[in-house]
């Protein structure tokens, strides 16, 4: 695998949450296409490597700590994150707007009324 290689035509999305600071009781979700065209491989590895490497160093590292010697190397398995949808986020939408008999308009205002209590 060349890890010089440049990535074209490659985008994803993903749904997520915004306040406009942290106390803001007010948020809004929104989903984020992230385009990778023009990034190597490589960076995009590096990325998921350093997301890994924190949820390592404060999980398993820190309560085996007492155990590692300095300069020791440690292997672990990459995994997915177990948040990654199964569903497209419309589809998911449509099917949760049929269920209750409701148009997707009423659906997602039903929706955002409930989410701005919150």
């Amino acid at each position: 695998m060349n890890m010089n290689e440049v990535i074209t035509n490659v985008t994803l999305t993903k749904a997520c949450s915004i306040r406009a600071d942290e106390d803001s009781t007010e948020k809004k979700l929104i989903n984020l296409k992230i385009k990778f065209d023009g990034a190597q491989l490589g960076d995009v590895f590096a990325k998921a490597v350093s997301s890994a490497v924190i949820a390592w160093q404060n999980g398993v590292g820190r309560k085996a700590y007492d155990t590692f010697k300095v300069g020791q190397t440690v292997e672990i398995q990459f995994s997915a994150p177990a948040s990654r949808p199964t569903e497209d986020p419309m589809d998911a939408m449509i099917r949760m707007a049929k269920a209750e008999n409701m148009t997707i308009e009423e659906y997602v205002k039903k929706e955002y009324a409930k989410r701005m209590k919150s």
